[in-house]
């Protein structure tokens, strides 16, 4: 295993070897409201959740149910109305823009269904970027050379050494997410978030993807995974389900308090 795929181990082993007690992540209470013409559309509505270093979490529901709303709430995109997200114990929303920005930068990684990778970059500037953005103008140039070698050895790691010149534009849809994959992990974040990683691919390439996520977790990344599909959530070490704005356990469907 390559040192871009050891992740920091500080997060802790997997589930079956908990590090301690508390929770990398922990959401207690998340609410949220969405206007739509004369509609209020209640999407979550008390939603709470643990997630444990080393984990690989599924989080399955209908359509529209507010998944990705979750998710991203949980990695500090959105901001709840009411409730809050502790990472580490530390209330993500308590302080302030600066805080945020540097959780998404620093300590949270994201994948979503579509990749949302810069058409005018190849593969390698497009890896890069969170690396840049979380260094200033004044300490990039001497950043650059350790994050280029970071992102060149996650674009080896990922079969995509070949392509480490090319654009998007001249990626299949496996190489793409590959890529933004990469490109999520560059700066070793703690948790990685994925939105529906597998929904823009056919199933012989969503089960490569499948199976680099789970290499990954098995190297101790933390990951918690929206999917709709239940054979993909399979593949997680257990799997919560949002229904009516709260979490629920598989089993029993019981709520989560």
């Amino acid at each position: 295993m390559s040192k871009a795929l050891a992740m920091d181990k500080t997060t802790g082993p997997g589930p079956s070897r908990p590090a301690d007690d508390a929770p990398i992540i922990r959401a207690r209470n998340l609410h949220k409201t969405y206007i739509m013409g004369s509609a209020r559309i209640n999407v979550l509505t008390g939603a709470s959740v643990d997630i444990s270093a080393g984990e690989l979490v599924a989080i399955m529901g209908a359509s529209g149910s507010g998944k990705s709303t979750l998710l991203h709430i949980l990695g500090a995109l959105d901001i709840p109305e009411r409730g809050e997200v502790r990472y580490r114990n530390v209330e993500i929303f308590s302080g302030g823009a600066s805080l945020r920005d540097r959780l998404r930068t620093e300590t949270f990684g994201f994948v979503f269904q579509f990749y949302h990778l810069l058409p005018e970059l190849n593969v390698l500037e497009n890896v890069l970027l969170p690396a840049m953005v979380a260094s200033s103008i004044l300490g990039w140039p001497g950043r650059k050379k350790a994050a280029r070698a970071a992102a060149r050895e996650l674009i080896d790691d990922f079969g995509l050494t070949p392509r480490i010149r090319h654009r998007p534009n001249q990626l299949s849809g496996g190489e793409r997410q590959r890529v933004a994959l990469a490109r999520a992990l560059v700066n070793r974040p703690k948790v990685l978030y994925a939105d529906e990683p597998t929904g823009n691919l056919d199933a012989r390439t969503g089960q490569e993807i499948l199976e680099l996520l789970e290499r990954l977790n098995d190297a101790g990344q933390t990951i918690v995974m929206v999917t709709h599909d239940r054979t993909v959530a399979a593949r997680a070490h257990r799997t919560l389900n949002l229904r009516e704005g709260k979490l629920h356990k598989t089993a029993g469907e019981k709520q989560i308090d």
